[in-house]
């Protein structure tokens, strides 16, 4: 064996060792880094995410704002489900994580359009776990969204949901940075536009069926409803960002045919895993 060949081979070796060390350490690292986010979100928003529940009360402290508190408490409890699934096979949860990815990328992009740059750096503390999850992620490559799987129904079901949703985004857009009021002091408009935004992104990943396409499908219907629902249920101006009788029920039945056609496209394509 000559001195060259033996340096390749020390160097295959060593590069297969290095490796071999990094595959090992990088599904503790993940796991770590996980709870880690997970138990952050749980203290840092759990006043946030119980408005969900306590809006919808009689007695709620703040009446004008049960549309955004609902809404903003029902979005942060999903995007921490999105993350707390990812401690238990991970490789089945693709989907989940797609969605955190699509909201705090929304989030963080939004925000600097809609406040400025000093604003979406705020939001660097959820953007940067959750990338680093990814990274992490013993399935990232499959995070890349795929059109493999594509259902051209749904897709254009997603779609439609999406442009209407984009619509609404507009208009919370123009509201945070037009009105003086107080949502606008309190970044409501703002996050309804993240959130609109968010549930045409969760449908149309949805649509391209990811393994664990479920959970971008089931968070997309979760939110609609909410806006929906809180829109029936507390019309009128003060409340901002409520829609109107019309609008809020075709939210409401969108996200409940959209949940109903991916059932039933799973239903007659055994291939897919949910």
């Amino acid at each position: 064996m000559t001195v060259a060949s033996s340096t390749r081979t020390a160097g295959r070796r060593l590069t297969t060792s290095v490796g071999t060390s990094a595959h090992r350490a990088r599904a503790p690292a993940f796991y770590l880094v996980t709870a880690a986010f997970l138990a952050f979100l749980l203290f840092a928003l759990r006043e946030t995410m119980t408005m969900s529940v306590t809006a919808w009360g009689a007695g709620y402290g703040f009446p004008d704002h049960r549309v955004h508190h609902v809404l903003i408490g029902g979005t942060l409890t999903v995007f921490a489900a999105t993350i707390a699934v990812q401690l238990y096979r991970p490789t089945a949860r693709v989907g989940a994580l797609q969605a955190a990815l699509a909201f705090v990328i929304a989030a963080f992009v939004l925000t600097v359009v809609a406040s400025g740059p000093a604003a979406g750096a705020d939001l660097l503390v959820f953007v940067v776990p959750v990338v680093l999850i990814a990274l992490l992620h013993p399935a990232r490559r499959q995070l890349v969204p795929s059109l493999e799987r594509l259902d051209r129904r749904l897709l254009a079901l997603a779609a439609l949901g999406a442009l209407g949703f984009a619509t609404v985004a507009v208009g919370e857009y123009v509201s945070h940075t037009t009105l003086g009021d107080g949502h606008v002091a309190m970044g409501h408009y703002e996050f309804v536009l993240v959130a609109t935004v968010t549930v045409g992104l969760f449908a149309l990943l949805g649509a391209l069926r990811p393994v664990g396409w479920r959970a971008l499908v089931y968070a997309a219907a979760a939110i609609a409803i909410l806006l929906g629902a809180t829109s029936l249920a507390f019309p009128g101006a003060e409340q901002g960002s409520s829609l109107a009788t019309l609008p809020a029920l075709a939210t409401i039945v969108w996200a409940i045919g959209f949940v109903a056609l991916a059932e039933y496209v799973d239903r007659t394509d055994s291939s897919i895993e949910s």
